[in-house]
């Protein structure tokens, strides 16, 4: 059973993890640019502050854009990081629901480049294990089939 996922947003880690990422950005990019316009203020002493303000605005909007184009990038590249985490997770989390359950399970199989890799051979090793005792855990591996038809049939 492949464990190929089409959906790479799949579980609230990671909405969590990007809402944390946002406001941490969100806060960097607050205080960063407050920062900016008082040394500008400190620099040029007092005088009309939306004057002040407009000519900052003039001199730092590049920078602002920039931040503002790269953010959904690096949440995009967030959560597909977070998914290759939570995705083997979810995977050993369902093959665990069935197990207690009663019902056979595949061995758990993860895509190329996720996490976790030595929960994954823990738990398939515990479906050996259990297999070995005699306790039928295991789906029967599919009969190979033949012009698309199952031998047999």
């Amino acid at each position: 059973m492949s464990q190929e996922r089409k959906k790479v947003w799949i579980h609230a880690f990671q909405t969590k993890m990007l809402m944390r990422i946002g406001v941490y950005w969100l806060i960097y990019l607050v205080t960063l640019w407050n920062l900016l316009f008082a040394w500008r203020l400190l620099q040029e002493g007092p005088g009309n502050i939306l004057e002040q303000y407009g000519r900052f605005l003039q001199d730092y909007y590049p920078p602002l854009i920039l931040l503002l184009v790269l953010l959904p990038i690096a949440a995009r590249d967030a959560v597909k990081f977070a998914h290759r985490l939570v995705g083997p997770l979810v995977c050993v989390r369902r093959g665990l629901q069935d197990l207690a359950a009663g019902q056979p399970i595949h061995p758990i199989r993860f895509r190329d480049g996720d996490y976790l890799l030595e929960l994954r051979d823990d738990f398939n090793a515990m479906l050996e294990a259990f297999q070995r005792r005699g306790v039928p855990v295991l789906k029967p591996t599919e009969p190979a089939k033949v012009d698309g038809q199952r031998k047999g049939a």
